[in-house]
């Protein structure tokens, strides 16, 4: 029979029961109340985001009607202000100085100038770009007025034209010239790459321009695209230059203009100390060399000669600016760090500053170091100071320069094959000018070269000893050797220059330096300065660039040894050819040697003066005269050393004497220097008088 349960016990069930369905009711009523309270958030949230969208839309819409607004009232402005803005811009608005006229369009650059044939009615137009040269517009000149040789170029109020950079836009030049033997041909080039075609069907001043894009092409031609082009000009005739009469200042007339339209020269001639006294002879003499050749002197805070000529160029470094010049470069050529470079920069300030003449030491590099200087030449090379030169243009040879890539003049010593100090010139190629990195000295050895000087001269300097023999590796040494084992160098070495003048002894010869060229006569010849000045005028240059030398015979093939010449230079670097001297002194000087790639030789050919170089009385003109031993004068070294002070402008009052470039005629002689009267420049007076 089952047990009977209890009434108390199913009363606590009950409640039991009753209990914890009432936990579960209230658990289900929480949740409940939970799920509410995150509907009701919920929903107040969605409220407050519409009403929040609602606020945004209303202020964009209240945004957008005020940016109409602003909209509306620019139009309005720019429709009530833009026809008098309009106005006012054509109203202002420069004139067009490049507007185009009957003769149709240009390009940027060009200039327009108006000809006219002095004493005829014959006009024409010239269009002249950055390329057109002297030569070249002459040439063209004559081809549009169809006229003769021209005598002299003006413009319309007489004043002298000497250059293309003379002439401005629209200028009116007047061509004083005969009226006939015009070239009779319809074309010229204007050596700029286009050609200048008579226009036939607008009468005589019309012109067409060909070529443009050819002419754009200039500058990437070859060298012998341009000389092939100077030939074709040459074939043409002789172009004469002008020169303004009755200037003192101004050598004879150029018959080829005033400058070559192909090859040009820097030489380099840097200097480190006060300037020489001998420096004015070598300015006033390098006037006539204008044609072909720009001087570029570099120093540090000199004050240059007054009178100086154009193609003479002073160029200030500053104090330090030489050595700190060559040292970036060379550091930077040959990829050092800076460190070293620094330390290179300060040791080359303390050898110039004490050994002024090192800087002879670095010759070549010098197309490296002032190659910023050279971009627009032909050709770099380096001279020295102590010269005077003569006739550059009639002793350049056109061959020297197209068909060569170095080319060095010689004093007679043919026998010793070396690049001159004096006078040597490169093609301006970066295969060329790098040659110097072939010499330790100024390349990898550089740094450790520079400090054993610096510690050589600091040692004499500790022992009180003020003359000692310099550590100087000269340029003709190993750079010579370098350049010809390199064996893709064309070389030439050429006698052109006048040295042998000593400070003291039995004179031996005179040197006359007679409107802008250079005379070397025997010491016992009786001179005439003023034949010397008939001759010097009639040696002008010429577009083709002959040379004063003839060739005589066949050339032959010489023999190269290391003994018999250059006994300055280390044994390891002297290049002989002693065979020049089996037929006398005078047969190696009429010699001119010439390197060849082909099969990696010297050879020699005869040569004789071209007409007009040598006179019956034996003076023979050279290129230029090198002071050499002969300006230890300077020095005071004996009472013969007579007027060879600096030549000085004149005084004037409270003012500090200032050297002088003014172009004199002077002699040169082992006594001294005197200042001559005759030829075209006339200056009485020795040179002791400051002229």
């Amino acid at each position: 029979m089952p047990a009977r349960s209890h009434p108390l016990d199913e009363c606590h069930a009950m409640r039991d029961i009753e209990a914890s369905l009432g936990r579960g009711a209230v658990r289900r009523g929480s949740v409940s109340g939970s799920e509410s309270s995150e509907r009701r958030r919920s929903r107040n949230a969605d409220t407050a985001r519409s009403q929040a969208g609602k606020g945004k839309d209303r202020a964009r819409t209240r945004s957008a009607l005020q940016n109409n607004r602003h909209g509306y009232w620019l139009l309005l402005i720019l429709f009530l202000c833009g026809p008098l803005g309009t106005l006012l811009f054509f109203v202002l608005l420069p004139p067009d100085t490049h507007s185009t006229d009957e003769t149709g369009p240009y390009e940027l650059g060009t200039k327009i100038v108006h000809l006219a044939l002095a004493g005829s009615s014959r006009r024409a137009r010239y269009v002249l770009d950055e390329y057109t040269v002297w030569g070249t517009f002459l040439a063209g000149v004559r081809d549009r007025l169809q006229c003769g040789p021209i005598r002299t170029v003006t413009d319309s109020s007489g004043e002298a034209i000497l250059a293309v950079a003379d002439m401005v836009d629209h200028d009116h030049i007047v061509i004083h010239a005969d009226w006939s033997g015009g070239l009779g041909e319809a074309q010229a080039s204007d050596g700029g790459g286009s050609t200048l075609v008579r226009d036939r069907r607008s009468g005589s001043d019309g012109l067409l321009r060909l070529g443009n894009s050819t002419r754009r092409r200039h500058r990437a031609r070859s060298l012998p695209k341009l000389i092939e082009q100077v030939d074709a000009l040459q074939a043409q005739g002789s172009r004469r230059g002008v020169s303004p009469e009755g200037s003192p200042e101004l050598t004879p007339v150029e018959p080829c203009g005033a400058r070559h339209p192909t090859f040009r020269l820097a030489m380099v001639v840097p200097w480190v100390t006060d300037m020489p006294p001998w420096i004015t002879y070598f300015v006033a003499s390098a006037r006539r060399s204008s044609y072909l050749a720009d001087f570029l002197v570099f120093h540090e805070m000199i004050e240059p000669p007054e009178h100086l000529p154009d193609n003479v160029r002073f160029i200030d470094l500053g104090v330090g600016g030489l050595s700190q010049l060559i040292g970036l470069r060379l550091g930077d050529e040959l990829g050092m760090p800076v460190r070293n470079a620094s330390l290179l920069i300060r040791s080359l300030r303390f050898m110039l500053d004490k050994w002024p003449r090192l800087v002879a030491e670095y010759k070549p590099a010098f197309g490296t170091i002032f190659e910023q200087y050279l971009g627009d030449y032909s050709h770099w090379g380096y001279c020295d100071l102590d010269m005077v030169a003569g006739n550059l243009p009639l002793f350049i040879e056109r061959a020297e320069l197209a068909e060569h890539d170095i080319v060095t003049y010689s004093f007679g010593d043919q026998e010793a094959l070396y690049l001159r100090g004096q006078w040597t010139v490169h093609r301006n190629e970066p295969r060329v000018s790098s040659v110097w990195q072939r010499c330790d000295h100024i390349a990898g050895q550089l740094q450790k070269e520079l400090l054993l000087k610096v510690a050589w001269v600091r040692r004499m300097e500790s022992r009180g000893i003020a003359n000692y023999p310099k550590r100087f590796q000269s340029a003709e040494g190993c750079y010579s050797h370098q350049a010809v084992s390199r064996g893709d160098l064309r070389i030439a070495m050429v006698h052109k220059q006048a040295v042998g003048l000593t400070a003291s002894g039995e004179p031996e010869a005179a040197i006359y330096a007679v409107d802008g060229a250079v005379w070397r006569c025997a010491a016992e010849t009786r001179v005439d300065p003023d034949e010397l000045a008939r001759h010097s005028s009639a040696g002008g240059c010429q577009l083709s660039l002959p040379g004063p030398h003839l060739p005589v015979g066949e050339r032959r093939p010489l023999r190269m040894d290391a003994e018999g010449c250059g006994r300055w230079m280390p044994v390891e670097f002297r290049m002989c050819a002693p065979e020049l001297l089996e037929d006398g002194d005078e047969a190696a000087r009429a010699t001119t040697t010439t390197f060849d790639v082909a099969d990696g030789r010297f050879y020699g050919q005869r040569v004789a003066p071209a007409a007009g170089t040598t006179l019956p009385n034996g003076c023979a003109q050279l290129a230029f005269f090198h002071f050499q031993e002969w300006k230890k004068n300077w020095e005071g070294s004996g009472a013969t050393t007579i007027g060879i002070e600096p030549l000085m402008a004149p005084a004037r009052a409270g003012a500090a004497p200032r050297f002088s470039a003014r172009p004199r005629n002077f002699t040169v002689t082992s006594e001294g220097i005197a200042l001559l009267a005759a030829g075209r420049i006339h200056h009485g007076g020795r040179a002791r008088t400051g002229g």
